[in-house]
């Protein structure tokens, strides 16, 4: 496919926007992960190398021996200047490691064993068997489409809403100081109690909650 990635651009995005130096196995299921969902987003791989179902999960061979070195693996020297990913791929990675990224290698790796793509692939192979078996595009794309979700969305929701992540709410400030002062004058007579049951009467300014109406601005729930 004409300008397709290598895996190993991937790897290097991947390495670099994690921020930490990353060991081989958490490697390769981030970046299974990564091309699963895009196989299940788009129908197309974002990267042209197979993946083989190896007895401690899903492998793409040539990275693995590209980055055996442990220096090779560290965001400092990934060359990324050059990596172009479209809008979605490059959202999708961001969205893969929000969703995957603080689990170990040997957490990742176990997550594939319970999932079908790696499963189907490994047939009735011995737990410790090697095994070179190519996990099927198809099959991550039919999975993952129809078992699992990411970030909270089917492949089909990244597939119609677009594949971003989701900003944090706004929460609007809470002037403690400001409420207070707006409370009526006469609960601040001697022996009165200000929260006696009595009904804060609610400014201009601040709305049923009691929160600052800021002029000019609003709050939205996205």
């Amino acid at each position: 496919m004409k300008g397709m990635l290598s895996a190993d651009d991937v790897a290097s995005v991947i390495i670099a926007r994690s921020g930490e130096w990353m060991d081989a196995m958490r490697l390769q299921k981030l970046l299974y992960y990564t091309q699963a969902w895009h196989l299940a987003v788009t129908d197309e791989p974002l990267f042209g190398e197979q993946i083989k179902a190896w007895k401690d999960g899903p492998v793409v061979p040539q990275v693995w021996h590209s980055r055996r070195e442990k220096g090779s693996r560290r965001p400092a020297v990934q060359e990324v200047e050059s990596v172009e990913l479209d809008e979605l791929a490059s959202n999708l990675v961001d969205l893969v490691l929000g969703s995957y990224g603080s689990m170990s290698g040997e957490e990742l790796s176990a997550l594939t064993h319970v999932e079908q793509p790696w499963l189907d692939a490994r047939g009735d192979l011995p737990a410790d068997a090697e095994g070179r078996v190519v996990i099927p595009a198809d099959s991550m794309a039919d999975y993952y489409r129809a078992s699992r979700k990411l970030g909270g969305r089917t492949a089909s929701d990244l597939a119609v809403g677009g594949v971003h992540l989701r900003a944090p709410r706004a929460v609007p400030p809470v002037d403690v100081d400001a409420i207070l002062q707006s409370l009526s004058e006469e609960w601040h007579e001697p022996g009165d109690n200000p929260w006696g049951g009595a009904s804060l009467e609610i400014g201009d300014e601040y709305d049923a909650d009691g929160i600052v109406r800021e002029p000019g601005r609003a709050y939205t729930d996205s």
